[in-house]
C-alpha cells in the first residue's frame, strides 16, 4: 500500500525468492552402528531372560559376598548357601546358558592381535561378555576367588562331586604343603605354553586348549569323542580325591584370573594377632591350602569359600575367641565389617 507525493497509488513489486534450509540444520541420517553391535543388540534380546535371571543372581552374590560374616556367622546356612549356589552355577550358568568362561578368550584374542585382526568376537555372547564384566570387578575387589569358587561350571562340577563321594564315605587327602604350593604353579606354566603359542601362532595351540575340560564337560555336556571324555572324567576325579585338585592344580584360566588379581587392594578376610602364631586352626582347616603357616592368606589361591571368615568367628572353634572367653572378656562374637586393610 502507500501513495506517491502526488497521490496516485505507489507501483508494487513482488519477488519470489527461493528459500533453502542451511546445511548445518538439514536432517542428516545417521551411519548404521557397526555389525558387531547390531548382532550384539540381537543376541541380547534374543537371550534377555538368561540375561535378566544372572543380573539377578550377580546382584545377590554381590549382597551375600559384601555381607560375608553375617552369611558366615552360622556355618550351616553358609553349607546350605553355597552348595545351592553351586548347583545354580552348574545347572544355570554352565549347561543352561553355556556362559562357562574359558582361557581360549585370551588365546583367541592373542591370536587376533598378533594377526592384526579385529576383537569384536570378543562381544558376540551377551550372557558370558556380563559375566566377564563382573569378574574383572570382582578382580578388584575379592581375587580370582569370587569366578573360581563361585561362577566356574566346572569348578562347581568338582566341588559337588567331592561333596557326593564325601558323603558316600569317602575322606578327601591334603597334599604335603611343599607339594602343594610346588604343583600349584604348574598352572602357570600351562598358561606360559598357550599364550606363548596363541602369541606365536602355533597351529598347536587349538589343540593345547583342550587341557581345559570345559568344552567337553560343560558345553557339550560330555557328548564327544572318548579321548576328551576321559580327560574330562580325570579331572573331575582329580577333584575327587584332592579338593578341587584341577582347578588348584592345572587350569590356566584360574592362573590367568590369579596374576590378575594382583590388581586387588584390599585384604578382605579378617585375622587375628594370634593368627598364624600360636593358632594353626585356619590353616589346617583351609580345604585349598592357601594360608600359610605365619597365618597370612595366599589371595591368588583362595577360592573364597568363607569357610576361615566363619570359623574366626566362632567362639567354639577358634583358639583366640576360646582364650579370651575362658579369660572371661565378655561377648566376644560381634558380626560386623570386616575392617579394609589396603595391601601395601
Amino acid at each position: 500500500g502507500g501513495s506517491s507525493g502526488d497521490g496516485t497509488p505507489a507501483a508494487q513489486h513482488s519477488v519470489q525468492r527461493l528459500w533453502q534450509v542451511p546445511e548445518a540444520t538439514r536432517w542428516l541420517p545417521q551411519a548404521e552402528p557397526p555389525a558387531w553391535l547390531a548382532a550384539l543388540r540381537s543376541a541380547a534380546a534374543q537371550r534377555s531372560t538368561d540375561l535378566a535371571v544372572l543380573a539377578i543372581s550377580l546382584a545377590v552374590l554381590a549382597i551375600a559376598l559384601l555381607n560375608q560374616r553375617r552369611l558366615s556367622a552360622r556355618p550351616g546356612v553358609l553349607r546350605s548357601f553355597r552348595t545351592a549356589w553351586l548347583v545354580f552355577t552348574l545347572g544355570f550358568i554352565g549347561w543352561w546358558a553355556q556362559a562357562q568362561l574359558s582361557v581360549v578368550s585370551l588365546t583367541a584374542a592373542l591370536e587376533a592381535g598378533a594377526a592384526g585382526r579385529p576383537l569384536a568376537f570378543l562381544l558376540a555372547d551377551p550372557v558370558a561378555l556380563l559375566l566377564w564384566a563382573f569378574t574383572g570387578i570382582s578382580l578388584l575387589v575379592w581375587g580370582r576367588g569370587t569366578f573360581c569358587g563361585w561362577l566356574c561350571p566346572f569348578g562347581a562340577l568338582q566341588e559337588l562331586a567331592g561333596l557326593l563321594a564325601q558323603a558316600a564315605g569317602w575322606r578327601q587327602r591334603a597334599l604335603h604343603r611343599r607339594v602343594d604350593q610346588r604343583l600349584k604353579w604348574l598352572k602357570y606354566a600351562v598358561l606360559a605354553v598357550l599364550c606363548t603359542g596363541a602369541a606365536a601362532g602355533a597351529g598347536w595351540t587349538d589343540a593345547a586348549v583342550e587341557v581345559e575340560p570345559f568344552k567337553t564337560a560343560i558345553s557339550q555336556h560330555f557328548q564327544r569323542d572318548w579321548p576328551y571324555l576321559a580327560w574330562a572324567a580325570l579331572c573331575v576325579a582329580a577333584g575327587v580325591l584332592v579338593h578341587r585338585g584341577y582347578c588348584r592344580y592345572v587350569c590356566p584360566l584360574g592362573a590367568a584370573l590369579a596374576l590378575a588379581g594382583w590388581l586387588r587392594r584390599w585384604r578382605w578376610i579378617p585375622r587375628h594377632a594370634a593368627c598364624g602364631t600360636p593358632c594353626q586352626t585356619c590353616r589346617h582347616r583351609c580345604a585349598y591350602q592357601a594360608i600359610t603357616p605365619a597365618g597370612a592368606v595366599q589371595y591368588g589361591e583362595c577360592f573364597q569359600c568363607l569357610d576361615c571368615v566363619a570359623l574366626h568367628q566362632d567362639a567354639r572353634r577358634c583358639l583366640p575367641l576360646l582364650q579370651a572367653t575362658r579369660a572371661g572378656t565378655g561377648r566376644v562374637v560381634p558380626i560386623v565389617p570386616a575392617p579394609v586393610v589396603v595391601r601395601t
